[in-house]
Parts: C-alpha cells; structure tokens; sequence
C-alpha cells in the first residue's frame, strides 16, 4: 500500500520520530501533564546550547502558559502536539518530541501530496479517486495549500523552508495534526481541492489502510531508472556508461556487510580500470548518521579532479544533517553540487542526546551543538542556517518521474563532463586557498600532511598548507589548527606574502618608500611584511590592513610579485 510515491502510512512515525509510549491518564491526569510540561522547558533550557536562537524566551513562557491552561481538558493527543509546538519554538531541525504512536492511535485520510514543479501534487488517493493523481492540490477544506504549509510551521521542528514543505508533506494526511491546526475537524470528512475537481475522504485508522483500495501515482510509472533510490541499501556503485561512474551513498553509516574501506578500495580499482570523464556520488536521499564514514571515497576526489575528471555531489530535499556536512566536504575536495535545495541546513544544531518525560514515557531528541561548517571548511564559509543550494541547479519534474527517467542525472549525462562551475571572483579569499595559490606558484612541490586538528586531509588545499608550514611561509594558530577557511585579511595575506618572496628568494623591485599611508595601524606582528608590502606596490594607499581580501585580489597580488 502506499499513500504517495514515497511514504506509505508507515511514514507517519518517521515525520516526528519514533514510536513512544501511550500517555498516562488518572484523576491526577493534569499535575502530571504540568510535571512533564516543566520537565520538557527544564530540560530544554539546561541542555540545548542556544534555546532562544529564533524565539524569545518571553514567547516560549507565554506558549507554556497558554499550555498549561488546558491541561485538564485537552485528549493525550492534543497535548503531546501542544508539547511539539512548545519544541517547534526552538525553530531546530534535530530538536524534537518522538510522537509517533500518539498520532498513529489516530485516524489517518487516505490522501497524500508531494511536491514536483512548484506545486503540491496529488500522488495518493482512494481508487475511486485515482483519476485526479498527477493533479495540483490546491487546498484542504478550503485552506490554501500556502497556508496549510504556514500552519505546521507552529508544530513541527524546521530550521528551514524545505524541512518545513517537507515535514507538512509527511504529516500532511494525520487527522490529529490537521484538527490541531484548525485545518480539519477529527470525524469529519475533508475536502481535498485540485485543479481537476475536488473530493472528500474520511479517516481510516492506522490498522485499517491494510484493507483500504489505494492508488498511487507511482504506479503510472512507465519505468524505474537505474539511479532509483535502493531502500535498506548502505551504498553502491555502478557504471552508468562508458563516461560515467555512479555511486550511491544513503546512509552515513558502515555496511556491516561490506565496510567503508572495502567499498572505497573496489571502487578506486573500478574507476582505474576505466576510462570515466566523471563521477556522480548521489546523497539525495541521504538522512545523516555519522559523517565520517564517507572519509575514504572522499580521499579519492582530489586525485580524481587533478586527472580531470568532473565529480559532481548529488543532493535534494531528502539531503539532511550528516550527509550536509558531506556535500560541504566533497566541495572542498574539488567537487560540484548538483540537484535541488536540501532540507538539512548548512549550519545547523545537531549532535543530539534525549531525555525522557516522567509520565508519558515521551522521548526528546535534543541538538547538544552548534555546527558552524564555515569555521573548518572553505565551502560553508558564509553560509547560515539556510538549505544547501547546489551550483548546478536541476530539479525532479513530475513528466520524468512518470517516464521513469532521473531529471538530473539524464542532465549530468548530457552536460556533466563539458561543464565548468562558474567562478566566484568576489568570494573571500581563505587561509586555505591561499596556501595552495603559493604552493602552486611554487611548483607544486611534493610535501607531507600538515598536523593540523582542523585540516581535511582531503581538502584540495591541503598539500599547499601542508608546504606552506613546512617551508615556514605560514603558520597554524594556538591549539593546533590552521584555520584553513578563514578569510584573510590584507595583513595577514602580507606576512603570507613576504616569507613566500624570501622562501622562494625572489627580488621583487620596491616602487616605494617611506611608510605606509594606511586607514588604520597593522597590528604589531604584521606590520614589518605590510610595510615591506607597501614598499612593493601590493597595498595601495588608505588600505585597511583588516580587511578582507576576495579571490580576485589575492590572484592579483601573487601575480604582481610573480611576474
């Protein structure tokens, strides 16, 4: 059975994790709904790193209060959402109450909608029904399908709009969730308008959609291509012509049937026994786990771009926490995002632990960090809590889903192996990028790892720091890092300049004397090389030595002393 082409009922759970135990009932129902209300604010407020982030904590006591006025009255039901649209507050993808079996207790429309085109989409319906699939929802008893999206935005945990379109997608044929939200009202039939026409369906209980007669867009398929996503399936890789290698990475956790390792080794020996022109590595339906795991195949990258060959990250809403950290990494490997905007967020909260709740036995999955991808690598610098958006922007349509064909990949196949990502010119310039610009102007020499704690080994400015500290050109920071995606200031870009003259004994010609006209004073253990810069011609007049240098910049710099 399948309500839609990819969440059957069974999905419900999933949306807001897993299942838990039934509330408590009593004639003390309501002191021990109140101890488990504090417990939940009590415990959020001590362990989460940054509570009040996105919401004040007066809206946070004023949606508590406003809780505890309807203890006493509310079903279990109510009040387990009530206790998500407290947690929702926190506007944190990874912090969430697990209420699955509460919603699963009750009934459930035998609809469901996903987005292709722009629009919400029917993809399931009862057969009698079946003839709208494929059309555009436009609204559930009368509430436009905007603002039913607005609307679980107050209950469910989504730090970005593609989380949020995505949990209202899984949560979107719960009659609890559609009555909490005013949407529907539980025992009612709803009304489910699409350009095609409208129709009304009733709930079903969860143990009744076995017997139910359901239709699915996904059986109008005409076929399914060879990218599909493989369900229970770690990882694979396949070729998919003779110029393009494909690998399939859907779970950031070890295959205990064939280890990471392994995997790496068989398909390094594959893409050397080939003739490929590039290689997809596809997280679109990749939901994290432990980012580590893909370490060995991304080892591969940087000597893969060096021959040439294009390696492109796949990623699309189903892309989400660690498998963000991945895409990020794979960019600086050397590779190019493809697909569509994920729902798992460049920087996010994450690293969860959970408690749980006295009475209702309710699980809480609480973020413990802040992951700032920009402090450790060059592609987060910048970026907020906002979805990962690819450089090659190729979206999913409903026409090739039909026809059974993958959107992107038939584009990578057409285009992937010609295609050039623009250069960003304006981007800051970073320690990283930098050391490599000097170890390429340097030829390139051979040179061992630098034993930095922040410095991916397989960063494709890697062996420019690793030179770079041992040619003394440039130094880590205090605790052992480098700081590789920081951006560099025109201070710092002069020190970095003048130990490369003298290391590579070069002789540039002074145009100038005297000392520098500055808008400010360089701090102390620069202002030898700003001063040696300025006598080169590198700094121009009324330059701030704390400034930020772009790429352009530094390019042009390097080749003023170079040339």
């Amino acid at each position: 059975m399948h309500i839609g082409t990819r969440l059957g009922a069974a999905g419900l759970a999933a949306a807001l994790l897993l299942p838990t135990g039934a509330l408590a009932a009593g004639p003390d129902q309501a002191q021990a709904r109140q101890e488990d209300l504090d417990t939940l604010y009590a415990a959020l407020q001590e362990h989460h790193p940054d509570l009040y982030a996105n919401t004040p904590q007066e809206a946070f006591e004023a949606k508590k209060a406003e809780i505890e006025g309807r203890l006493a009255e509310e079903s279990d039901v109510d009040f387990a959402l009530d206790l998500q649209s407290l947690v929702a507050l926190i506007g944190d993808s990874h912090t969430t109450t697990n209420i699955g079996s509460v919603l699963n207790s009750t009934g459930l429309y035998p609809f469901g909608a996903e987005w292709y085109d722009g629009s919400w989409v029917l993809t399931g319906a009862e057969e009698e029904d079946a003839a709208l699939l494929g059309q555009t929802v436009t609204a559930l008893n009368g509430v436009p399908m905007d603002e039913v999206c607005t609307r679980f935005g107050t209950l469910v945990s989504a730090d970005n709009p593609v989380k949020l379109r995505r949990q209202t997608e899984q949560l979107l044929y719960s009659e609890a969730c559609l009555d909490y939200l005013g949407i529907a009202e539980s025992g009612e039939p709803l009304e489910v308008t699409t350009s095609g026409g409208s129709f009304t369906v009733e709930a079903l209980p969860m143990e009744g959609f076995g017997d139910a007669a359901l239709s699915s867009l996904s059986q109008q398929r005409e076929s399914t291509p060879a990218t599909a996503y493989r369900k229970g399936t770690y990882y694979f890789a396949q070729s998919l012509d003779d110029t393009t290698y494909y690998i399939q990475f859907n779970q950031c956790m070890e295959d205990p049937k064939q280890p990471m390792d392994g995997f790496a080794a068989q398909v390094e020996a594959e893409l050397e026994a080939g003739d490929y022109r590039q290689v997809l590595l596809d997280l679109r339906n990749n939901g994290g786990g432990s980012d580590g795991v893909l370490v060995p195949i991304l080892m591969l990258v940087p000597g893969l771009v060096e021959e040439g060959v294009k390696v492109y990250g796949l990623v699309g809403e189903a892309t989400y926490s660690s498998a963000i950290i991945n895409a990020v990494e794979l960019v600086d490997a050397g590779g190019v995002l493809a697909g569509s905007p994920t729902s798992g967020s460049v920087n996010h909260f994450g690293s969860t632990g959970s408690f749980t709740l006295p009475h209702s036995g309710i699980r809480v999955s609480c973020s413990s960090k802040y992951i700032d991808l920009g402090t450790l690598l060059e592609a987060g610098l910048g970026a907020q809590v906002e979805p990962l958006v690819p450089t090659v922007r190729v979206e999913q349509t409903l026409d090739d889903y039909l026809a059974g064909r993958d959107t992107l990949v038939d584009w990578l196949l057409a285009n992937g192996a010609d295609y050039t990502a623009p250069e960003q010119p304006d981007a800051p310039l970073t320690r990283g990028r930098l050391a490599w610009m000097l170890w390429q102007a340097a030829g390139a020499p051979e040179a061992e790892p630098a034993p930095f704690s922040d410095l991916m080994p397989f960063a494709y400015y890697a062996p420019g720091v690793g030179w770079c500290d041992q040619t003394g050109v440039a130094n880590g920071v205090p605790g052992g890092a480098f700081r590789a995606s920081c951006a560099v200031t025109l201070e710092e870009a002069a020190q970095m300049l003048v130990r490369f003259v003298r290391q590579q004994g070069l002789t540039p010609a002074e145009v100038r004397s005297g000392a520098p006209v500055l808008a400010s004073d360089p701090a102390p253990w620069a202002s030898e090389s700003v001063a040696q810069a300025w006598r080169w011609g590198l700094v121009a007049e009324g330059a701030d030595p704390t400034g930020v240098l772009t790429r352009a910049q530094g390019e042009a710099l390097l080749a003023r002393l170079t040339s």
